[in-house]
Order: structure tokens, then sequence, then C-alpha cells
């Protein structure tokens, strides 16, 4: 996940403003003006959130459909990751896929975790041994790919085993799929959409759950500075434990929800 500075925020709306953004939370009247529409800045980060996609993502979709059952309509609106933090700071403004640290909380409000980055051992349902510890794949080959980190665990054993290493997730799953791995270190959720794209459909992947390599939960954002804030927060937050509940959210994200 791209990483960013803290920023100096500025208060992008005053109090009528507020007023009147709190009105899509409140109970509607025939009376009440159109409610405004909440723009979700956000960042390509495939295929959570993905801006080539009809969904726009899976992440993306499970956003939007939390909103809409909370009553408020949104939009999104792609830029480069640099400029996310001050465009989603404006009023009627939001982001996700957020990290939460003490620096961001003192200028953002963090919602429950919508979805938790993991990254996990995958291999093809022709494995079938079942193994949990990490030291218990050293006689195996691993795909790995280039640049990336996999907890301090394995990078503390790192020299332990028989790896081969890939330029992307993509052509690590298509050294698992023509043998010259055994298993690929990956996010379950990426590895699904790629897996999908690759030849052989007849061949199905196996997730590990253990062992579980890094595990990062990820959230919605609202600026601290736009008053309506704490309310689109607590909107968002009641309409996704209602999806989680309903299974909706498993549906939409597959395989690599917490």
């Amino acid at each position: 996940m791209k990483k960013y500075c803290s920023l100096l925020l500025l208060f992008c709306c005053g109090l009528t403003q507020a007023e009147v953004a709190l009105k899509p939370l409140a109970a509607s009247t025939s009376s009440a003006p159109a409610a405004p529409t909440l723009t979700l800045v956000v960042d390509n980060y495939p295929p959570y959130i993905d801006e080539l996609t009809e969904s726009q993502g899976v992440l993306s979709e499970l956003v939007s459909r939390a909103f809409t059952n909370a009553g408020l309509q949104t939009q999104l609106s792609f830029l480069p990751w640099p400029r996310v933090p001050e465009a989603a700071a404006q009023a009627n403004h939001a982001s996700f896929l957020w990290f939460k640290t003490p620096e961001l909380e003192q200028n953002w409000l963090f919602s429950e975790p919508i979805v938790e980055l993991r990254q996990v051992l995958i291999t093809t349902t022709k494995f079938q041994a079942n193994l949990s510890r990490l030291d218990e794949f050293r006689a195996y080959r691993l795909g790995v790919t280039k640049g990336y980190f996999y907890g301090a665990e394995f990078t503390a054993q790192r020299r332990d085993f028989r790896l081969t290493e890939a330029v992307s997730d993509y052509a690590s799953l298509q050294n698992l799929l023509a043998g010259r791995v055994d298993f690929v270190l990956m996010d379950p959720i990426v590895a699904k959409q790629m897996w999908q794209q690759l030849p052989d459909q007849t061949v199905k992947l196996r997730y590990l759950s253990k062992p579980l390599l890094t595990a990062q939960p990820a959230y919605l954002v609202c600026s601290r500075n736009f008053l309506p804030c704490h309310a689109v927060i607590q909107s968002f937050n009641q309409a996704l434990l209602q999806l989680q509940q309903s299974g909706v959210e498993q549906q939409i994200l597959g395989f690599g929800v917490k």
C-alpha cells in the first residue's frame, strides 16, 4: 500500500454547510432538499479499487452498497495517491482503504475496519498436505514477488526457503499453474481475481489459513474538519455491520475476508 505523509488540513466548511450535509442522515421529509452526494476519493488498487471495471473494484462495491443502505448517495473520484488526502479533506468527501496510525487519527475519523489486507500461502487443490507452521514449508518451492514484504517472521527465515522471485503477482501465479513452484505468497483476494485471468480454469486454488503472514485492517476515513463526519462514519458503520451479518460482504469480497 502506498505511504503518505501527514498533511496540514484546512477547515473546509462552515456551520451552514455542515447542517445541510447532515440532512441525508436524518429522516427524510417531503420538504427536505436533495441530499448532497458524498464523493469518495481513492486511488486505483485492483481488485479492491479498480476504475476500469464495472463495479469499480470489490471494495468499492462494498463501500457503495453500505452507503446506499445508509441512505447516502456516493460517487468515486480517482486521483493519484499523493493528491487523495487533500481532496478527501473537503466538505462532502471521504476516502477508503487507509491504514490507521496515531498521526492520521489527529486529523481523520476512522470507520470500523472494512477489510483486512492479508498475505497467505496459496497452492492448488492438487496439494493435499496439511501444513500450519512456517518452518514446515522449507522443503517446498515458494513463489514470491520482487520487493514485497511478507511479515517479520518470514523475513527472519527467508534464507531458509527455496524461493522463486517473480516480477509480479500475476507472474508468480503463472509459475504456480506451470508447476514451477508449490506455493505462492499473496493477498488471497488479488490471487482470486488474477487466477480467473489464467487459461486453465480446471485447477482451483487452495488458501491456507495458517500460517498467516501479514494482516492489516483498512478503513474508511472522513476529515475531522468536516463537521458531519461523525454522523457519516456512524451511519456507515451500522450499514457495514448489517452487510457483514447478512453475508453480503462475503459474497462481494469472497476469499480474504476477516
